[in-house]
């Protein structure tokens, strides 16, 4: 069998071994589009070969803008097998940041769907920029329909292109989290790796189906919801429409879903709530409860068994569950294995391909021991190929070299990307040497056990250092509020003083259920119910952790009277929360609630019922 290099090998090896065998499938609004391998490699052909008949050289960059499409997944393929590099954009970007993208990779040449074209109509106007709009589906009323009419001598030069496994393929900029977004770039070499050994981590099976709800110009949808779908020859379902997703399930009975933690979280709570609907969440507790009991005295996952009414929601043919992008919860995995659904979690960046750590998944194991409870939490080992250490923060007072047990996670292997775009500044920040190896920091605080499972604690940034030294991960305290029903999210953040960090929080109470709450306590919706309520309900909540963990202060997001909710927290196309968007300043204010009552601290807000401009007399 020909050793695997580039995206390329991995396509033609597809085409040629399972030409008939589905790649995509989609909900056009009436029924199910659905294309072959061979199909899909008949349109990419004559695509790529008209780009050579533009006269594109080899590297330079092509943008590519919009929904999750087998138009998409054309594009891409066309750009990247040709030798050149793609780079896909976010499609919730705002004009303004789009332009400046574009801008910043230096490319002439724009694939754009038609929904999203109005967005590049100024660069339109201007000569040197090539703008190709496609349709989705892949009908003939696209821009792109003229550069496929090629010949076959073009279309044999196409295919004959050389690539190897160090050219570019792909420059994907990071989804900004921590400040601005970074161009990324990343190899054909970077991608087959990562491919190769996250399929073997978790046993992709040739008769799997992909449901795929994440987008694809994030590399973890990319990687893990088209690269290896693709690389195993097995079908891909692409849902764009959110409150599509449990019917795609029912329709197409995926056997593999991939997500992030924060998909997860709202389709429990949506089983939940139809649970209460139609009054059986006592009878489903019991259930949970055998489960829970089982499992603990045996071993044994019964699950699926007591909940396949559930699975069959699910289309019944669920196996895996993977979820990655940000931190999964413990508490969350445990309540999808009591239902008998294997939720095991990923780790990695942009910058990785972005794969690094996967947990192994064993059928065996899940339904059969303790294995998965007893290492919920973990990202588990490295992939295949793949190496990491623990280094010294000294800021934080993490001395990993001198026997913590925590410290800055480092990954070094051949999923590693060259560096970012023409950004030495970026680069130097994040490379550094041990033994003469090239390593990356990922700004991941962790730790390791005994099994080699490494876990997650925080971003360095992040941690709050306390002025007596003790430090804070924001994102457990975070974990256990957002596990109350009164709170729909939070976020926790360091508020610099002298000597150190209070730790302080927003909270974004779930209006529906804290309304209720509130009329069953006989109270009315106002501000200081609201904050009274809440305080209580953080104390609750963080009863059994360390005191110095617990916000000193908290703020509570403004309350929108035409939706009836709360403001959320701004969020990437992953679901993160924009974290720097959110700091207290000392400028502005809020009222908080502690044991002495009242205090003016530093948040605006609004009260219910009161003007925009009316603000809240302090008691």
């Amino acid at each position: 069998m020909k050793h695997l290099n580039t995206l390329k090998d991995i396509f033609q090896q597809t085409v040629r071994k399972k030409p008939h065998a589905t790649c995509v499938e989609i909900w056009d609004g009436q029924k199910y589009l659905s294309f072959t391998y061979q199909e899909i490699f008949d349109l990419v052909t004559p695509l790529g070969a008209g780009l050579i008949r533009l006269g594109l050289k080899k590297g330079e960059r092509i943008i590519l803008l919009g929904e999750n499409s087998p138009g998409w997944i054309v594009c891409y393929l066309a750009i990247v097998l040709g030798g050149w590099v793609v780079v896909p954009l976010d499609k919730e970007l705002k004009t303004k940041e789009l332009h400046k993208q574009i801008k910043r990779v230096e490319a002439k040449h724009i694939f754009v769907s038609f929904s999203f074209l109005p967005q590049l109509k100024e660069l339109e106007k201007k000569k040197h920029y090539h703008i190709y709009s496609f349709d989705p589906f892949l009908q003939e009323k696209d821009s792109l329909s003229t550069l496929r009419q090629t010949d076959q001598e073009i279309q044999a030069t196409y295919l004959k292109t050389k690539i190897n496994k160090n050219d570019l393929a792909s420059i994907v900029f990071t989804s900004g989290t921590t400040g601005a977004a970074k161009a990324v770039m990343l190899t054909h070499g970077n991608f087959v790796s990562d491919i190769i050994a996250s399929c073997k981590r978790i046993h992709i099976l040739s008769k799997d189906k992909m449901l795929l709800v994440l987008p694809m110009h994030h590399t973890f949808g990319l990687t893990a919801g088209f690269f290896i779908p693709l690389y195993k020859g097995i079908p891909v379902v692409l849902e764009n429409n959110k409150t599509r997703v449990l019917k795609a399930f029912q329709e197409k009975k995926p056997t593999v879903f991939i997500g992030v933690p924060r998909l997860f979280h709202v389709l429990l709570a949506r089983i939940e709530n139809e649970v209460k609907r139609q009054g059986k969440w006592e009878k489903r507790q019991k259930a949970l409860n055998l489960v829970k009991k089982v499992k603990e005295k045996t071993g044994v996952n019964i699950g699926r068994l007591v909940f396949r009414q559930l699975h069959k929601q699910f289309g019944g043919k669920i196996r895996l569950f993977v979820s990655g992008g940000a931190y999964l919860p413990p508490e969350l995995a445990l309540n999808y294995f009591l239902l008998g659904f294997p939720l095991i979690q990923g780790w990695g960046m942009s910058e990785l391909s972005p794969i690094g750590c996967i947990q192994p998944y064993s059928k065996w194991r899940f339904y059969f021991t303790h294995y998965y409870e007893k290492y919920a939490g973990s990202i588990g080992p490295p992939i295949e190929g793949v190496k990491v250490e623990l280094i010294d923060v000294p800021q934080k007072g993490l001395y990993a070299n001198l026997g913590a047990k925590e410290g800055e996670l480092v990954v070094s292997g051949p999923i590693l990307m060259p560096g970012y775009y023409q950004d030495e500044e970026a680069n130097k920040k994040v490379f550094i040497y041990i033994n003469g190896e090239r390593w990356f920091k990922t700004g991941d605080l962790a730790k390791r056990d005994a099994e080699g499972n490494v876990y997650i604690t925080g971003r360095s940034k992040y941690v709050i250092v306390t002025p007596e030294g003790k430090n804070v991960h924001p994102e457990e305290v975070e974990e256990i509020l957002n596990e109350s029903p009164l709170i729909y999210e939070s976020l926790v953040l360091g508020h610099k003083e002298h000597q150190g960090e209070r730790v302080v929080a927003f909270i974004v109470p779930h209006a529906k259920t804290l309304k209720a709450y509130l009329k069953e306590q006989g109270l009315e919706f106002s501000w200081e119910n609201i904050y009274e309520v809440i305080y209580k309900e953080i104390r609750q909540c963080l009863k059994n952790i360390a005191s110095y963990k617990h916000p000193t202060d908290f703020a509570i997001t403004n309350y929108n009277e035409e939706t009836g909710e709360f403001e959320k927290f701004e969020k990437t196309t992953t679901l993160k929360i924009k974290r720097e968007l959110y700091k207290f300043s000392s400028f502005q204010s809020y009222y908080s609630l502690k044991k002495g009552g009242w205090r003016k601290v530093v948040f605006n807000f609004k009260k219910p019922g009161l003007k925009d401009k009316e603000i809240i007399a302090n008691p």
